[in-house]
């Protein structure tokens, strides 16, 4: 053995006398480690749960504190099991605590367990300075050398010996650690033991310990204050506190314990010194010698009479909240003002529910300032209410079945206990009982009627000799009260019942007035809808986007629509079917200024004149969310105007006409009849031809004058019924060759021969003025003449009873100007180079006084339609006029 490992083996032993310190010992073992190999520094690291954990260090601070165990060179030298050295170029890219030149690892096993590495770095050398060998080496490399045989054999001896030390000294540390374990744990238990003794002897529990044969060893304080035995008249006798009906269950509970059972919380009865019987929680564990043999039983015991008592006071309590609330969620899934009555009284009267007898409701009548009986539920003889009970029993429905049927179905107050209590109205000025419930608040209890103050009228009207009374209170408000009784069963009514009663009352009351107010407010919204749809304009509600919220009858009716085609959608492309609200629309101004607007539009898609007033609706900040709209049809009243103002006009231009026409008249008679003397005795050709014009000119004139006499002085027509085809074939004759002169075709639809009621000459006027006018306005078109009964009637005609017949002359030509329209029925208006204009104002009047209506559509370009209407004649009809 060389002189340094020897030295080395002397520096571990050394060490064996420190090994009581395991910190200090690995600290002088890395420093001898690195004093023997001449290195810079070193580490330990043991191993702890599959990591390597710095636990002493020499001359080296290093932040790799854990490693894995297999990372770096210890990992290395862990994986290969010996000791191992390693070069600069070894260490090129290994992790490492310090930068190192060389570094050797020394593995530290017990029996072929690893348990930890020694890290040695940078073995230290010298050198002289005027050694040229060395001249030109870095300061690292003249400074550091490689570690050698000589350091790997002292790491060897290192690997094997300081394994030993390491683990005898963590073996050291263990058993000492142990020990004073040992003797914090007997130290605790000297003071758990006296605790328990002191907690025995203060704890409120019986503390009581027996033996095998049943006979007292301990009993503390606790059991002296529940059961009133003193220590000394129990110790080493029998224990006293077991009932005798409970033997047999304490021999049963006995037999477990040999069988080493703990026994908790077992709920059982036991009796006192005085023989009260009390409630108690026990628990029973065997008590154990020191080798594990079953000497005798200790009982923990605790008082739990109050508590079962408020424990069923609590299930009592809440199984009637549970009840109050499942039957308040009940009645409250209605608000149907009589089923909720009904349902309340009826879980007042079954025996799921409350259980009473009968039940009656009183409400407050402020009108008339008494207190009504509104409603009863209960049988009216003790033979009814055993048919009930029978028949409820055989049934056997739960609560909430028949509170479902009742709401499903509907009933009719017809019970002789109904009518009985709808007899009964108290004023209120009264001082009876029932009047105080609801003035005071006070619940009355009369458990004899001959006895206490009651109320005279309910016992002579429902024969009851003990009743409760329960004052109905809604927000602070008495509403009413609720009457019950037993009459039948003669239970006594308990505070118990009177306590759920009101719990129930209270629950109920609101659902009561808000049943009460939702009926109100219901019948009112009934009557405001009648009287909503009852109104023949046209009403609609919009919020601020033009969107329709609700109509009225009036307005479906118009659109042709129903309700849910409506609502939802805009109102301007229903009424004006627009794709955004007209310019004029008062509607629109309505929403735009936030201030009521009237005016009047002529709806084309509606076929009238319809005059609107727009009032905007608003939030409480005052902005604009909707408008309600009025719309009337006064198609008939402009008509009627126009009418007026047309007659007026006619009768001021009739007169002029009929002066005009008679002093033109008499000249021009003057010159017709010169112009055909002349004609005859002129023999001159020339002459003669312009005595032709003036002759032709007068009868123009003349015709003119008669057209102008006839539209001003109009006289009665006679009128008979004719088939309209015939008519149809004459007016074909006279127009078939002029139609020929422009090149237009002629069609003709005659559906069906049709009688028609009126003047035949006048009709055929009609017909050949209409063909006339299509034939001068189109040139190489199409001319088509239809005639059918009317599948709908313009709103002009009011009589919708009768059938009218649908005469359409349709043309293809140049159209009418839109500003025309309205114009072209008027007399003298006309847009023709030569015509009196009177030829549609005279067709306009036929149509009028046969009863019907003529109109027009036109569009430039494209052609124009004349519809007229007239009534059918029908076959055996009453009141047709065909007088003059």
């Amino acid at each position: 053995m060389k002189e340094k490992e020897r030295q080395a083996l002397f520096e571990l032993l050394k060490l064996l006398e420190i090994y009581e310190d395991i910190d200090i010992l690995l600290e002088r073992l890395i420093y001898y480690v690195c004093e023997l190999m001449n290195a810079q520094g070193g580490i330990i690291r043991l191993i702890k749960n599959g990591y390597l954990h710095i636990t002493a260090t020499y001359n080296i601070s290093s932040d790799k504190t854990i490693l894995k165990s297999d990372e770096g060179i210890c990992g290395e030298v862990l994986k290969e099991g010996k000791v191992k050295t390693f070069n600069k170029a070894q260490l090129e890219g290994k992790q490492l605590d310090i930068p190192a030149y060389s570094a050797i690892c020394i593995p530290l096993k017990i029996k072929e367990e690893n348990i930890g590495t020694i890290a040695v770095y940078n073995k230290m050398q010298k050198y002289f300075s005027d050694d040229t060998v060395t001249k030109n080496l870095t300061v690292s490399e003249k400074n550091f050398g490689e570690f050698d045989e000589e350091d790997v054999a002292i790491g060897e001896l290192f690997s094997a010996i300081a394994s030993l030390i390491i683990l005898k000294s963590l073996k050291f540390n263990e058993l000492r650690e142990r020990e004073i374990h040992t003797m914090k744990v007997m130290a605790q238990i000297e003071e758990l033991k006296s605790y328990l003794e002191s907690l025995i002897q203060s704890s409120a529990d019986a503390i009581i310990a027996t033996d095998m044969d049943n006979i007292v060893t301990a009993w503390n304080k606790g059991a002296e204050n529940i059961f009133g035995y003193t220590n000394e008249e129990v110790i080493e006798k029998p224990l006293p506190i077991i009932p005798d009906f409970l033997r047999e269950m304490e021999k049963i509970y006995f037999e477990r314990i040999k069988n080493d059972e703990i026994l908790k919380d077992i709920e059982t009865i036991m009796v006192t010194k005085e023989g009260k019987l009390v409630e108690v929680s026990l628990t029973m564990s065997p008590i154990k010698s020191s080798n594990g043999e079953i000497i005798g039983v200790s009982r923990i015991i605790r008082d739990i009479t109050e508590k079962k008592r408020l424990e069923r006071d609590l299930i009592r309590r809440n199984e009637e909240l549970t009840k109050i609330l499942f039957i308040s969620s009940a009645v409250r899934s209605t608000l149907d003002l009589n089923k909720l009555l009904r349902m309340i009284l009826t879980v007042i009267t079954m025996g799921e529910g409350l259980g009473f007898n009968r039940a009656v409701l009183f409400l407050v009548d402020e009108e008339n300032n008494v207190l009504k009986g509104i409603m009863a539920v209960g049988p009216s003889s003790y033979e009814e209410a055993w048919q009930i009970w029978s028949s409820m029993a055989r049934e056997k429905k739960t609560l909430f079945e028949v509170l479902d049927e009742l709401n499903k179905r509907e009933f009719e107050q017809d019970s002789f206990l109904e009518r009985l209590c709808r007899n009964i109205s108290i004023p209120l000025s009264d001082n009876t009982p029932i009047v105080r419930a609801v003035k005071e608040g006070k619940i009355f209890n009369i458990k004899d009627v001959h006895k206490e103050e009651a109320d005279p009228v309910i016992i002579q009207q429902l024969g009851s000799f003990a009743y409760a009374v329960i004052p109905l209170f809604s927000k602070d408000k008495a509403i009413g009260a609720v009457w019950v009784d037993n009459l039948y069963t003669r239970k006594p009514i308990t505070e118990q019942d009177i306590h759920f009663l009101k719990g129930f009352a209270d629950q109920v009351a609101g659902a009561i007035e808000n049943a009460w107010i939702f009926d109100k407010i219901e019948k009112a919204e009934k009557e405001l809808e009648m009287l909503f749809n009852s109104i023949t304009d046209l009403i609609y509600y919009t919020d601020e986007n033009y969107t329709i919220k609700k109509v009225n009858h009036s307005f479906l009716n118009a659109i042709g629509l129903k309700e849910n085609e409506v609502v939802g959608k805009k109102c301007f492309k229903l009424i004006h079917r627009t794709n955004s609200p007209l310019q004029e629309c008062p509607h629109r101004k309505a929403i735009e200024t936030g201030r009521p607007q009237v005016g009047e539009l002529e709806e084309n898609y509606l076929e009238g004149v319809y005059l609107i007033s727009s009032s905007p609706i608003f939030d409480k900040n005052n902005n604009v969310i909707g408008t309600i709209n009025v719309a009337k049809n006064i198609t008939e009243l402009r008509n009627l105007k126009e009418k007026i103002i047309s007659m007026e006009k006619m009768a001021a231009l009739g007169e002029m006409a009929a002066k005009v026409a008679h002093e033109i008249r008499n000249p021009l008679l003057a010159i017709g009849g010169f112009a055909k003397r002349l004609d005859k005795d002129l023999k001159e050709e020339k002459s003669k031809e312009y005595i032709k014009v003036i002759i032709e000119e007068v009868k123009r004139l003349e015709r003119i004058l008669n057209e102008i006499l006839s539209f001003v002085k109009p006289y009665p027509i006679g009128k008979e019924s004719f088939k309209i085809k015939g008519l149809v074939d004459n007016v074909i004759n006279f127009v078939e060759s002029t139609l020929k002169e422009n090149n237009n075709e002629f069609k003709v639809i005659v559906k069906e021969d049709f009688s028609v009621p009126g003047n035949y000459d006048k009709l055929k006027e009609v017909l050949l003025n209409l063909i006339s006018n299509a034939n001068e306005a189109t040139k190489d078109g199409l001319i088509t003449l239809k005639i059918e009964k009317a599948d709908k009637l313009p709103v002009e005609i009011p009589d919708i009873q009768k059938e009218y017949l649908l005469i359409e002359v349709e043309d293809t030509g140049c159209g009418i100007q839109k500003e025309n329209l309205k114009r072209i029925f008027d007399p003298f208006f006309t847009t023709k180079i030569s015509g009196t204009g009177l030829g549609l104002a005279i067709s306009k009047r036929i149509v009028e006084e046969h009863g019907g209506i003529i109109k027009v559509e036109s569009e430039i370009n494209k052609g124009t339609i004349f519809r007229v209407y007239l009534p059918l004649h029908k076959e055996g009809g009453e009141n047709e006029d065909f007088g003059g």
